[in-house]
């Protein structure tokens, strides 16, 4: 219930920002079908039950209400509703499942899941006049989860890794540490790669000019490089062309999230072997994250 009082606060706080004529909100329905169950419909049922065991709206069609402001400003996103036939929507439960639901534990799903969880079909970012697009992106009351379309059933296993482990940077990296301020890394996650080069952080590291496959990132307890200030040129394949400098702390945390959600333990362990410096940075996040109720060492890729 506290979070369909957020949900309607969030709707008067949004048209209020929006337009300055006198302000009439009606009295919503049930607008996510949450409140009532409906058994004959299984997906309508499924989003049902998962509201009443988590307090979290699965959104299938999404409006510019449920994702484009952030109570002062349009936050730059634009979220593509996915195909509203029964087969891509359960694809996208299903998905939803297997890439975030089914990795953490009950209790922790109860106590940090958002208002909602938004499926799309593209999410997208449009700033300083450039398109991104996202395979996830999270907010003050939502997570947004794209790729929502027929090509599911036939998505390659290295694209859903890759898709998973960006969800789940998201959900640690930009809800639970930006958004939330719950999982919070200490400096010493950053003094551990400052220990090999004093100057890492300061945005001007030069990595060097050889491409990232034969970038030694992990030497310093990194996962990639710069993907701002770096400049990767593979048009020409004969003549490629790489510029790599070293990523700004919180680029190196979202990446170490992305890390740690894409290798399995076996994986993790041979880079350990070979590389310590990545293996108390991985601890450092393991430890923040115990602190939230979730234990990485038992995550099961």
């Amino acid at each position: 219930m506290r979070k369909i009082i957020l949900l309607i606060s969030l709707i008067a706080g949004i048209s209020s920002c929006y337009q300055e004529d006198a302000l009439n909100v009606p009295d919503q329905a049930d607008k996510y079908g949450v409140l009532e169950d409906t058994p004959a419909d299984p997906t309508r049922h499924f989003i049902y039950q998962f509201y009443q065991q988590y307090e979290t709206v699965i959104i299938t069609n999404p409006t510019e209400a449920d994702y484009k402001f952030n109570f002062t400003s349009d936050n730059g996103i634009k979220i593509t509703s996915p195909e509203q036939s029964e087969e891509v929507i359960n694809a996208g439960i299903d998905f939803l499942k297997k890439s975030l639901l089914n990795l953490y534990p009950d209790n922790f799903l109860k106590k940090n899941l958002p208002f909602s969880i938004i499926l799309a079909e593209q999410v997208q970012m449009d700033a300083w006049g450039e398109t991104t697009i996202l395979n996830s992106y999270a907010s003050g009351n939502f997570i947004a989860v794209s790729n929502i379309t027929s090509a599911l059933k036939t998505m390659s296993q290295k694209d859903f890794i890759k898709i998973r482990a960006d969800i789940n940077a998201s959900f640690w990296a930009k809800y639970m540490s930006e958004v939330r301020g719950v999982f919070t890394i200490p400096d010493t996650f950053y003094k551990e790669s400052e220990t090999i080069e004093p100057d890492i952080y300061s945005g001007y590291f030069y990595l060097g000019y050889q491409s990232p496959a034969e970038t030694d990132f992990y030497h310093y307890g990194l996962i990639s490089y710069n993907t701002d200030s770096s400049y990767v040129d593979e048009e020409d394949p004969d003549f490629p062309f790489y510029s790599l400098y070293a990523p700004t702390k919180e680029m190196d945390l979202l990446q170490w999230m992305n890390f740690v959600f894409e290798k399995p333990q076996e994986e993790l362990q041979e880079i350990f072997d070979d590389y310590p410096i990545m293996k108390k940075k991985y601890d450092i996040i393991k430890k923040a994250m115990l602190v939230n109720g979730f234990d990485l060492s038992q995550l099961k890729l």
